[in-house]
């Protein structure tokens, strides 16, 4: 009996702790402008927690979306800002001058993996990367922020990542693409899984990469070229033989054939 109390206990203590942090979060949420770094930290301990799984949501960005009225891709980066920060030891103190936006595309980096440094030849830890990188961030623009990542992550180059738009119906956007790309992330299956252990989809220029790929391997799409040989080509006539036009030649199948017969020696 004593162990049950005591279980009962603990549960009831993480279930008025999962409370008080809900409460908390919907006030940050309340003023995102004045407290982003303070709702990043309480939604990364909701994601590792999961407690959302307690207040009735599927996911951490569910609940985001319909309790908080928050973008679902909002509350995915502002907890990894907060988690890969923690994960490489700087402090807030230190990171949060850099802004949102900078730390945004900083922390797209993953703490666990290395760069190989080509002019040094040697594997050098992203964590130490990433912590030079915050510490120059708030002197550096956006775009050489974004620079700095790009390399890192060996995309430049002809490796490079370029944007593109396109203008669609509505009509044809939730019936023909949406459709069409859910299939290809279905075959595709998952891309991975993020810090939090979140399972991650392909990017739409995943899909459209697999896409043209799979039409690019396809011959039938590719078509024949005409065979213009059997077509007549007509030859101007020189200035000098203006006058002297003749009629043109109706050369009948007949002659042709023995034209293409092989004379014998």
């Amino acid at each position: 009996m004593e162990n049950i109390s005591i279980v009962g206990e603990a549960i009831a203590g993480q279930q008025a702790k999962s409370l008080a942090l809900r409460k908390r979060i919907k006030i940050l949420a309340g003023d995102v402008q004045r407290y982003t770094f303070d709702l990043a930290e309480a939604l990364l301990e909701a994601q590792e927690t999961r407690c959302y799984l307690g207040w009735g949501f599927d996911s951490l960005p569910d609940y985001a979306e319909i309790e908080l009225g928050l973008k679902a891709r909002k509350s995915q980066y502002l907890s990894r800002i907060a988690k890969v920060m923690r994960d490489c030891g700087i402090k807030r103190a230190d990171y949060e001058p850099v802004g949102v936006t900078k730390l945004r595309s900083i922390t797209s980096l993953e703490p666990s993996t290395t760069f190989y440094d080509a002019d040094e030849k040697k594997h050098v830890p992203m964590v130490e990367l990433i912590t030079e990188l915050v510490a120059e961030a708030p002197e550096l623009g956006t775009v050489e922020v974004d620079e700095r990542v790009a390399h890192l992550k060996g995309m430049d180059g002809e490796n490079a990542m370029v944007t593109r738009s396109y203008s669609v119906t509505k009509s044809c956007y939730e019936n023909t693409i949406q459709r069409c790309f859910e299939l290809v992330r279905r075959r595709l299956g998952s891309a991975g899984r993020d810090g939090t252990g979140q399972a991650r989809e392909y990017s739409d220029g995943a899909v459209l990469e697999c896409l043209a790929a799979e039409f690019l391997a396809d011959p039938r799409n590719f078509l024949e070229e005409t065979d213009e040989s059997h077509e007549q080509v007509e030859i101007p006539m020189e200035e000098s033989n203006a006058g002297n036009t003749l009629d043109p030649v109706d050369i009948s199948e007949d002659v042709q054939k023995q034209f293409s017969i092989p004379r014998e020696p």
